[in-house]
């Protein structure tokens, strides 16, 4: 069950971190390169970020689930895995505040933003937040990496000691 959960974790978390990675150091860039209107590019990324909130939330309960697992063995470990699925599952939370602030200054019938200093604003503090959990991410995935090896090396080495006790008695 752990490996399951292990790797259920890892895919998940790189469908959501490397398409918030891809998107957001390339698809926004040409989107705004291709389009003639940014206003364009906007609409569409305005769906897109919705799509990597939900999976950000399903990210977090899974990286949540990691740390029930993990302190169990590895206390400190999993305290430190805790506090990046807080820090992420924070700014997953800030980001849709934010979301549903930009979405009231932005007319989509109309193609136009109706204030724009409301607009920058809130769309800095969305990319504020959004450098947040991805800078949460990069912290989780080595620690959990090197909590699972330290974990399954300390439980091959007992199972090893184990099975050499029982072989010399």
């Amino acid at each position: 069950m752990i490996c399951f959960s292990r790797i259920l974790l890892l895919l998940v978390f790189a469908v959501y971190w490397g398409g918030l990675t891809f998107y957001t150091g390339v698809v926004v860039r040409i989107s705004h390169d291709v389009l003639n209107d940014p206003m364009d590019g906007g609409l569409i990324t305005q769906r897109v970020t919705v799509v990597l909130q939900m999976l950000g939330l399903v990210v977090a309960l899974l990286m949540i689930l990691n740390g029930l697992i993990v302190v169990r063995k590895a206390r400190r470990y999993g305290f430190a895995l805790f506090i990046c699925a807080a820090v992420l599952s924070c700014s997953l939370a800030g980001l849709y505040s934010v979301h549903q602030d930009l979405d009231s200054v932005i007319d989509v019938a109309e193609g136009v933003i109706t204030d724009r200093e409301e607009f920058t604003i809130g769309h800095r503090r969305y990319n504020q937040l959004t450098t947040v959990q991805w800078l949460a991410c990069l912290t989780y995935l080595p620690i959990a990496v090197f909590t699972w090896r330290s974990i399954d090396a300390g439980i091959a080495t007992r199972m090893t000691s184990a099975s050499g006790n029982a072989t010399s008695s």
